[in-house]
This record gives C-alpha cells, structure tokens and sequence, in this order.
C-alpha cells in the first residue's frame, strides 16, 4: 500500500535530490517541486513527478500542494545570490515560505517540515549553540531563513498546521548528477579538488570548527519526523552530529580517504599568513537525541568516499 504523498520543493537540489530519492524509495509518493518551468528529471528520479512552483503565485502553490499529505520545503535562494540581492531573498525565502505555508493550510496539508540553517544563530558559528541560544542572523540568507521559521511557527502556535523546523548544520555526500549546484560547498570542493589535481588547497582559516552530518542521516532524519509528524510546543530542531572538525581536519580526512581508496596522499595547501582568531564549536542536539529518541549517525567516511568515488568517475583527468 502507497504511503503518502510529499512534496518537496528544491527537490532537483544536491540535498533535496538524495531526499526525494531516499523517501520514493521508502515508499512515498514524491512529487518535485520546481521554479523552473523547462525542468526536468533526472534519471535517478524518474519513479518521481514533477510539478511548477511560483513562490510568488500562491494559485500555483495552492495547485503543487494538492493531494499532498506532507510537505518539505527546501527551495531557497543561496547565499551568494542572497548576498548580492537581499530583496530577492525577501521574496523568496521570508515571503515565498509564507505563501507555500498559506497554500498547504489551503490544501489541508497535514505536516510541514522547514529546513533552516545552523547559520541563523550567527556568523562564526562559536561556543555551544542550542535551540534556546539566541539567533543573531548577520547575512541576508540567514536573516531570511529566520523570517522563514517565525511565518511557521506562528502558524503551527494557532494550530493551522502541524509542522517543525530544522536548523540544519553542514550535509556532506553525493549529489545526484555531476550538475548539482553543489560543488562549492567545502568537502565537496575539496574532493574534486583531490581527485582532479591530486593536491588540497583551503582558502579560510584551517582552525575554523563546522559541524557535518551524513547526508544519508539527513534523510533518516526527514523520514523519521514524517512517520512521526514530530511537533512540540517549540519545534526547532538542531540537525547535525553534534561533533565539530576544523577545516583543516576534515582536509586530512579526506586526503587519508584518497590514500585508502586509490593509494595516492593529495597534498593539504594552507593558506599563507593566516593568524585569524580560533573558534570553537559545540553544535548541540541532544533534543533530537534525547527528546525524539533519535541515534545519528556521526560517521563521516562513508559520506567522504562516496563523493570521492563520484569524483574519480565524473572528473578524473585519467
């Protein structure tokens, strides 16, 4: 028997793709939602379908959101494109979340799930950092994502909808397809960079602590808190492992992984002069752990190899 339908809006994104899979795979009936209107799916999400979004066009929200029992909300304007055009994040990520959320009310979607960002609490990200720690959003991206959270919230405190937010730290593994906007995240450009030129340059202070978690954790987790409709009379939820790496650890990780796997040791290039402060990083989630009862899975070397592998397959020189 089908599951419910879901669904997930940036679903053709790098994170959004693996959980569209993951949960078509489990069972569910996901539908794609997109901004663009010349969209297509891949391969690997052809047992999905796919279907217009128009954040500003609550009509075109309101039919996406037909049917559906669940809804994932992903889409957002990144934060290079927020940096440089802050109204377009307004619009999009503050005022586009409010009418998908006025469209599922609409639809009488049962269960809405935000993905935020860890970002939201401040930029660096320092010290222990816990739901109740006070946000201090700084960029564009984060300050809308925050905007984002308070239209939900707002609407899941009247009961309009149930629903919950995660503030998801850093998602680490494979993409979909080599075309996923994704290849500027951290780990995955220094994996590209491994394989494609056998040598490791990081640009920011190599001492700076981030938290990762596995992007196929990730999708557990998003199953989990739709199985459950997970709701609380606070639902924010700190998504990571809840262990932080400096940059310059996770650069060894993965050059050690390159050893293990193709016997060659990528050389690890710092950056010259850098004296910048040390930041340390406690990036809390025992309320997922020890409220929802949730084991995560903090290994990341499954994670590393897999874009590793994808890398030697899509890029390698040889």
């Amino acid at each position: 028997m089908a599951k419910s339908t879901i669904l997930v809006t940036g679903g053709l994104g790098c994170l959004g793709g693996r959980i569209s899979r993951y949960l078509a795979d489990a069972g569910y009936q996901v539908v794609i939602g997109s901004s663009r209107r010349n969209a297509k799916l891949p391969s690997e999400l052809q047992n999905c379908s796919l279907v217009y979004t128009d954040f500003n066009n609550i009509n075109t929200l309101i039919k996406a959101c037909q049917g559906a029992g669940y809804v994932i909300h992903l889409a957002t304007v990144n934060a290079q494109k927020s940096q440089n055009d802050p109204q377009l994040a307004i619009k999009v990520n503050g005022i586009g979340t409010h009418n998908l959320i006025k469209a599922s009310i609409t639809s009488k979607v049962k269960y809405f799930l935000y993905f935020s960002t860890a970002h939201i609490y401040g930029s660096p990200l320092v010290g222990e950092i816990d739901e109740k720690t006070l946000p201090k959003p700084v960029h564009p991206y984060a300050i809308t994502h925050r905007l984002a959270e308070d239209f939900l919230l707002e609407s899941i405190n009247s009961q309009n909808i149930k629903g919950s937010i995660v503030r998801l730290s850093n998602s680490i593994g494979l993409p979909l397809t080599r075309d996923a906007n994704c290849w500027m995240l951290f780990v995955n450009d220094i994996c590209k960079q491994a394989i494609v030129d056998r040598r490791i340059i990081i640009h920011s202070n190599v001492d700076n602590k981030r938290d990762f978690i596995p992007m196929d954790t990730v999708c557990k987790i998003t199953n989990f808190f739709l199985s459950n409709q997970i709701t609380t009379n606070y639902p924010v939820f700190n998504v990571g492992s809840g262990i932080s790496y400096s940059l310059l650890q996770i650069a060894n990780m993965v050059a050690q992984r390159c050893k293990v796997l193709f016997d060659f040791y990528p050389k690890v290039i710092l950056p010259k002069g850098d004296n910048s402060e040390k930041f340390e990083l406690k990036y809390r989630v025992d309320k997922i752990v020890n409220e929802l009862n949730f084991t995560i899975n903090n290994n990341l070397e499954s994670s590393i190899d897999e874009v590793l592998i994808f890398c030697i397959s899509e890029f390698s020189k040889t």
